[in-house]
């Protein structure tokens, strides 16, 4: 049962900062076009984005102490409460750099719900906040680059350099699926969110492309560094479920390429915009799942022993 806890709360803290940091990057850089026209059908799709970015962060408050619970109960081999009576929680938290990343994810959190909810209770302050927002989403996401295997397994600079680069990437591409499929929901019922949707969802996908070939890239570098040989990729548990990863991986870029290449070329052009619009919604809300699917992988993976570091 606690390994099934510890996927389980792995699995939330990475899909909740993905999310968050999704979310700001969509409104600060995707969603552009539609500011242009404003309105107060944007202001309330703005409002439903801090709301989720809320919630995101409550997520990733609950599943750190989940995890930290978790693993102070691993270390001192005994039950819960007699886990935090004794000094074992302390000395994860003070002593490692599991314990250090941690303190400052904590801060992070706090600090990013305090900005999100006083945005949210004053609109004034969306545009000078939401930079900064952006980059404590981008910073708190980025950190779970240093309790990666990675880190754990003192793995070249480069190892650490593509962890970050990967979440970078997933955040703004995986991350920015939710807020999409809310744009799109909002789009179908408003017609001043609907005449924006083509160039919005034209600049995502570009972003996306671009994620994509960092995801590759770095995804590729972390694989060599951690896996090591193309035989212990096909012969070991841990290369078995990267495989299976890289597997899904492949199918969210073939949605991704059928969004861009045939949905939105039809969205530029056809009048029937909404019935695309819905169809595009449905994909998006399979590509989420999907990410949600790579998630899981990636938080199984956490606790499994590299192929090349067994």
């Amino acid at each position: 049962m606690p390994v099934a806890w510890l996927i389980i709360a792995r699995s939330v803290q990475i899909a909740a900062s993905i999310l968050l940091a999704g979310i700001f990057a969509f409104e600060v850089v995707t969603l552009g076009p539609a500011r242009r026209a404003r309105s107060d059908d944007l202001n309330d799709l703005e409002r439903q984005f801090f709301k989720l970015a809320l919630w995101g962060l409550l997520a990733v408050l609950l599943s750190a102490l989940i995890w930290f619970s978790l693993e102070v109960k691993s270390i001192s081999g005994s039950s819960f409460a007699k886990a935090f009576s004794g000094p074992a929680w302390r000395t994860l938290l003070f002593e490692t750099e599991f314990g250090l990343v941690w303190q400052v994810r904590l801060g992070l959190t706090a600090v990013t719900f305090a900005l999100a909810a006083l945005t949210l209770i004053k609109e004034q302050l969306q545009r000078p906040f939401l930079p900064v927002l952006l980059l404590l989403s981008v910073v708190l996401l980025v950190s779970l680059a240093w309790i990666s295997h990675a880190a754990a397994t003192r793995a070249q600079p480069l190892g650490l350099l593509g962890d970050a680069l990967h979440l970078c990437a997933a955040g703004v591409w995986i991350g920015g699926l939710a807020p999409v499929a809310i744009f799109l929901t909002r789009a179908r019922a408003s017609f001043t969110l609907g005449d924006c949707a083509a160039p919005v969802l034209k600049r995502f996908s570009t972003l996306s492309l671009g994620c994509v070939i960092v995801l590759a890239v770095s995804g590729f570098s972390n694989s060599w560094l951690l896996v090591g040989s193309i035989h212990a990729l096909f012969t070991t548990r841990y290369g078995w479920r990267l495989l299976f990863k890289i597997m899904l991986f492949g199918i969210l870029v073939g949605f991704g390429a059928r969004n861009r290449f045939v949905v939105k070329t039809k969205l530029l052009n056809a009048p029937a915009k909404l019935r695309l619009l819905a169809r595009l919604r449905r994909n998006v809300i399979c590509e989420t799942c999907l990410g949600v699917a790579v998630v899981i992988i990636v938080a199984c993976l956490g606790i499994m022993p590299p192929a090349r570091h067994p």
